[in-house]
């Protein structure tokens, strides 16, 4: 935990601090439609759009109905990496795939309010062991979800908004194998993501943040986990599954902080469960650099601790991967 706190630190600091030239003030749409045109919206994942005014009066009205997104996009970071040289014999790949769908249409609406921004979300984290004879994958797991997520603007403090209200009704995890090597639990969670405004107009690159910087938190009830706690006895463990993997998680992320120019968009994330065993610390750290005119961008990846996949939920281990990520 006083790693985390190390690299949090100077990450929130850079992330109020960095921006240099001061976003031009927007006070009416009228105002607006005057000023310069706005930066293009990442196609590759219409969540991610800068803040309108529309939004920031009304987060829940019409500004749904006029965004001329897409019903799929990119749910978390989707990634390509390895861990070793591709001619090393013990080099794993790691890769994730992640995506969701709106259910309904965007101008379904309740008396101009969206109360079902309803969406169906999958991901899918594998480990495949990329430098053996048969190449073999290790284990795959598989996450649906179900979820709302509500745009909210009722909350703010100077630059730091509440952004989103996410409620999800159901989140399964499991990785598909039978017997001993058998892995599942149940979620239910609700998130709220803050977003620190930048002084400057940022452009969207690669599904990357709209706001300078980001902090979630994410609490959840999970059940379905007796298969992994009754392994935990069978080793003569007095834990019980959420000691390693929490009963939530927290998120920073900032973006562009390090160096401008051509290959200003970057952006790093660090994560870690929360109101877990303390003595099972966890962290997850993420840094993506967009190349110019590229729908990808270079992906590097640490992990320390416990829960890298269901498998190895009880697994201490550090390692780094490097690779690409992309979106769609």
């Amino acid at each position: 935990m006083k790693q985390l706190l190390i690299i949090l630190v100077p990450v929130l600091f850079l992330a109020v601090n960095g921006a240099a030239a001061p976003l031009a003030a927007r006070d009416s749409p009228v105002k607006e439609s005057q000023g310069a045109s706005e930066p293009p919206g990442d196609v590759n994942n219409p969540e991610d759009t800068l803040p309108t005014w529309e939004q920031r009066s009304s987060p829940q009205s019409s500004y749904f109905g006029k965004k001329s997104d897409r019903p799929v996009s990119a749910h978390k970071i989707n990634y390509f990496a390895i861990d070793r040289w591709p001619g090393n014999n013990h080099a794993q790949v790691k890769f994730q795939i992640s995506m969701k769908f709106r259910v309904l249409e965007p101008n379904l609406y309740v008396l101009k309010y969206n109360l079902f921004p309803a969406y169906i979300a999958y991901s899918q984290k594998s480990l495949w062991n990329a430098g053996s004879d048969s190449m073999p994958f290790e284990e795959s797991n598989y996450n649906p979800e179900f979820f709302l997520d509500y745009p909210v603007s009722f909350f703010s403090v100077g630059r730091i908004k509440l952004r989103n209200i996410v409620v999800c009704l159901l989140e399964h995890q499991s990785n598909g194998l039978n017997g001993v090597q058998s892995r599942s639990w149940n979620r239910q969670y609700v998130m709220f993501k803050f977003g620190i405004e930048s002084r400057e107009r940022l452009e969207i690159a690669n599904s990357f943040l709209a706001d300078k910087a980001s902090l979630y938190v994410k609490l959840w009830q999970a059940s379905g986990y007796s298969t992994q706690d009754d392994y935990l006895r069978a080793l003569g463990r007095d834990a019980r599954f959420p000691d390693y993997m929490g009963r939530g998680e927290v998120g920073v992320s900032v973006r562009n902080f390090l160096w401008r120019g051509s290959f200003k968009n970057h952006q790093l994330e660090v994560k870690t469960p929360i109101f877990r065993d303390p003595g099972r610390d966890s962290y997850e750290v993420e840094f993506r650099q967009q190349f110019p005119y590229m729908n990808f961008a270079i992906y590097l990846q640490y992990w320390h601790g416990y829960g890298e996949t269901l498998l190895r939920f009880d697994r201490y281990g550090r390692r780094g991967f490097a690779g690409l990520s992309f979106s769609y």
